[in-house]
C-alpha cells in the first residue's frame, strides 16, 4: 500500500494532520499499516452520542463532520480536510457527549485507539498536542469552572484534591485555646488546625492566623480558638479538581482548602486534609493563587506594575498548559478584579497620608463599567469607571467632598493606567467630573437617560448601565440600581434608542457568507472581532435584560441566561446567542495570547485566511447567529435590521 495511490495520500494527510505532524518519520509510514479509510454518506451518523466503546480516531481526508449534541440541536464544533476528532473520547472515556455527523460525502483515515494510546505514551510531542488541544463538551455548558475538561491527564488541572494531601488534619474543638492550637500545629508540622464542633468544620486556624490575630493583637495564650478562628472555609470533596479549589480561593480571599475524604477516611473525620495555596504553587511551579497573593501584599503602584506584565506570562503558562480559554478569562478577570482594587486602596492610603485634614467621611464606591463592569475584561483593554459617594449633609461638605473625590479619582486612573489599563479615549472614567457624582446626582443622571432620552447621549451612557461596585461601600452601588430598577418600571420608552445602537455593529459576514474585511491601512484583510462580533450580542444581551428589569449581573452570560428564562419565544435565539458569545470571547482570549507569545502587541484584528478551515467555517456559523439575535432584537422593537 505504501506506494499505491492510496498509500501516498494516506501518507500525505499523516504529514499534515495536526499531532502526527510532530512524529517521526518511519513512525509515521509505519501507521499505514495499521489505518484504514472509510467512507461516509451526508448525513450519516460517524458516532453516536451516549457510546461508551471508544474504537479510534478519525482523520478526515476530505469532506465534511459536524459535532452537535443530539438532545438539544447544540453546536459543538465542526471538522474539514486535514482535522480529527474522536481523541475527546479515547482520553476521556465514559459517554460521548456529542454526536459525529457527516454533513457531506466524507472520507475519514480511521487509526485504532490502541495504537492511539501506544503512540500518546511514546512521544513526548505527540502528547502534548493532545493535552492542549482536548476540550470539554459539556451539554449545558453551564459551568466555567469545569476543571475535568481543563487539561490532559498528565497536567496540574487534570489532578485531583486528594493527590495534594501530604498529611492527615490537624483538629481541634472551639473551646481549645490559642496556645493548646499552636502546640497542635508545631507538634504535627503543619500550617493550619481544621476547628470541629460535633463532627462538623466550623472554622479554620492558620499559623498565620495565630501571629496576626493573637500574637500581633497581644491577646492571651488562653484566648479560644472559637474567637480567632476563620469561619468562612472551603470545604471541598477529595474527588473534586485543583481547578475549582483554585477559583474557590480566589474568589473568597481564601489560603486554605478543608478537603473531604469521605466517612471514615483517614482522621475518622470524615476530613482527609488541608491543602493551601503553597502546596498548589509548589505542584505548579506557579498558580493564579500565588499571583493573587502577590498582588494583595503589593506595596506600591509600581510593584502592581511588574504583576501585571508577569499575568500575561502566567495566562501564557496556562493555556500551555491545556486550560481551556474560558477558564482564561475567568482567572484574567478575577486577577484584574484583584490588581484594581489593590491600586485603588493603595492610593487611598497614599492620599490619607499626604492629606490627613482633608479626608471626607462619606462612604464611596468605585464602579467599574463596561467589559469592567461586566466581567469580560480581555488582554486589549482601557478604562471604563465612575465614583459613586453619599450625599453630603450641606454645602460645605459638598465641597470638601468634590476636592478629596477628584484627587482620589484623578489618582486612582493615572496608577492604572500605569498597570496596563489604558486611559478612555472618551475619558469614561471617575476624573471627570460628570462621572464622580453623589448618589443623587446619579440617581437623577440615570432618570434622565431613561425618561428623556436623547440618542447621542444613549450612545455614551449605554456603558453605564453595566456598573458593577468593585471597591468601597458596595452598598451604594445596590441602592443606585434599586433606583434604576424604579425608573425602569416608569418609563421605557429609550429602549428603542438603546436596540438601535446595538444595530450599529453588523457582523462582518456578506449575503454570500464571505468575510467582509477591512480593505486598506493597518488592519487590511482583517475584521475587529470584539466590535463586529463580541459588541452586537454584549448589546442585544444588555438591551434585553434592561427591559426584564435584570440588574443583577451586567455579565453577558447571565443576561443571555435570564433572557432566554424571561422571553420564551427567544429562548432558543438566546441559547443560541449563548454558544455564539462563548465561542468569540475564547477566540478572542486566544489571539491575544498568541500575540503576547509571538512578542507582538495584541489587538482585536483577527485575519480569516490565517484561521483553519474548522475555524472559518465555525465563524460563518457564528456570525450568523450573531445576525439573528440583531434581527430579533429589530423585530421586538420595531426596528429596521438595515438602518
Amino acid at each position: 500500500m505504501r506506494d499505491s495511490v492510496i498509500g501516498r495520500r494516506m501518507l500525505e494527510l499523516l504529514e499534515r494532520a495536526p499531532a502526527f505532524d510532530r512524529l517521526p518519520e518511519d513512525v509515521r509510514r509505519g501507521l499505514l499499516g495499521e489505518t484504514h479509510l472509510r467512507y461516509y454518506e451526508p448525513g450519516e451518523v460517524v458516532l453516536e452520542q451516549g457510546l461508551t466503546e471508544h474504537d479510534y480516531l478519525y482523520i478526515i481526508e476530505s469532506g465534511f463532520v459536524r459535532l452537535t449534541d443530539a438532545h438539544t440541536g447544540r453546536l459543538v464544533e465542526e471538522y474539514g480536510e486535514g482535522e480529527m476528532f474522536g481523541n475527546y473520547a479515547l482520553m476521556k472515556g465514559g459517554e460521548l457527549p456529542f454526536e459525529a455527523r457527516a454533513v457531506e460525502p466524507t472520507v475519514g483515515l480511521l487509526l485504532r485507539a490502541g495504537r492511539f494510546h501506544e503512540l500518546y505514551e511514546e512521544h513526548e510531542p505527540f502528547a502534548s498536542f493532545f493535552d492542549k488541544d482536548i476540550r470539554g463538551y459539556s451539554p449545558d455548558g453551564e459551568d466555567p469552572f469545569d476543571a475535568a475538561s481543563a487539561s490532559g491527564s498528565r497536567l496540574l488541572f487534570g489532578t485531583q484534591l486528594r493527590d495534594l494531601v501530604s498529611q492527615g488534619p490537624v483538629i481541634c474543638a472551639p473551646d481549645a485555646t490559642a496556645r493548646e492550637a499552636a502546640r497542635a500545629i508545631s507538634e504535627a508540622d503543619a500550617n493550619s488546625v481544621v476547628v470541629l464542633d460535633g463532627g462538623r468544620v466550623v472554622g479554620i486556624l492558620s499559623d498565620a492566623d495565630l501571629r496576626s490575630r493573637v500574637v500581633a493583637e497581644a491577646l492571651s495564650p488562653e484566648t479560644p480558638v472559637a474567637e480567632v478562628m476563620s469561619s468562612q472555609v472551603i470545604l471541598m470533596d477529595a474527588d473534586a479538581q485543583v481547578f475549582r479549589a483554585l477559583m474557590q480561593m480566589l474568589r473568597y480571599r481564601a489560603n486554605h482548602v478543608v478537603v473531604s475524604g469521605g466517612p471514615g477516611e483517614a482522621s475518622g473525620s470524615g476530613i482527609l486534609g488541608v491543602i493551601s495555596d503553597q502546596d498548589i504553587s509548589r505542584a505548579q511551579g506557579h498558580s493564579p493563587a500565588f499571583m493573587s497573593d502577590r498582588i494583595d501584599g503589593a506595596r506600591s503602584v509600581a510593584e502592581l506594575s511588574g504583576l501585571r506584565a508577569e499575568t500575561d506570562k502566567l495566562l501564557m503558562g496556562l493555556d500551555g498548559q491545556g486550560v481551556k480559554p474560558a477558564d482564561l478569562i475567568s482567572i484574567n478577570t478575577e486577577l484584574n478584579d484583584r490588581l484594581m482594587r489593590r491600586a485603588i486602596a493603595l492610593v487611598e492610603e497614599s492620599l490619607t497620608e499626604e492629606y490627613p485634614q482633608e479626608k471626607v467621611g462619606l462612604s464611596w464606591v468605585w464602579l467599574s463599567l463596561g467589559s469592567e463592569g461586566r466581567g469580560e475584561m480581555g488582554l486589549v483593554t482601557d478604562q471604563d469607571n465612575a465614583l459613586l459617594y453619599a450625599d453630603p449633609a450641606d454645602e460645605e461638605e459638598a465641597e470638601r467632598a468634590e476636592q478629596w473625590f477628584r484627587r482620589l479619582a484623578e489618582r486612582t486612573n493615572e496608577a492604572l493606567a500605569s498597570c496596563g489599563f489604558a486611559l478612555c479615549k472618551g475619558d469614561i472614567m471617575s476624573r471627570n467630573p460628570r462621572w464622580r457624582q453623589p448618589l443623587s446626582g446619579w440617581k437623577e443622571t440615570f432618570r434622565t437617560w431613561i425618561v428623556s432620552p436623547e440618542q447621542q447621549q444613549l450612545m455614551q451612557a449605554s456603558t453605564f448601565f453595566d456598573l458593577r461596585g468593585l471597591y468601597g461601600d458596595l452598598s451604594l452601588a445596590e441602592e443606585l440600581k434599586a433606583s434604576i430598577r424604579r425608573s425602569l418600571a416608569e418609563e421605557q420608552r429609550f429602549l428603542p434608542f438603546l436596540a438601535r445602537e446595538a444595530l450599529s455593529n453588523r457582523p462582518p459576514l456578506s449575503f454570500f457568507r464571505r468575510f467582509v474585511v477591512e480593505r486598506s491601512g493597518e488592519y487590511r484583510h482583517t475584521f475587529n472581532v470584539k466590535r463586529r462580533g463580541l459588541r452586537p450580542l454584549v448589546d442585544s444581551a444588555r438591551i434585553l435584560s434592561i427591559q426584564l428589569g435584570y440588574l443583577e449581573s451586567a455579565n453577558t452570560v447571565s443576561r443571555l441566561q435570564n433572557a432566554a428564562q424571561g422571553i420564551p419565544q427567544l429562548s432558543k435565539t438566546m441559547e443560541d446567542a449563548l454558544d455564539a458569545y462563548r465561542y468569540l470571547a475564547e477566540l478572542r482570549m486566544i489571539h491575544h495570547l498568541a500575540a503576547i507569545e509571538a512578542g507582538e502587541e495584541p489587538t482585536n484584528q483577527i485575519n480569516p485566511s490565517r484561521l483553519t478551515n474548522t475555524q472559518q467555517s465555525m465563524l460563518k456559523v457564528v456570525f450568523s447567529t450573531v445576525q439573528e439575535v440583531q434581527d430579533a432584537v429589530a423585530r421586538r422593537y420595531g426596528i429596521d435590521p438595515k438602518l
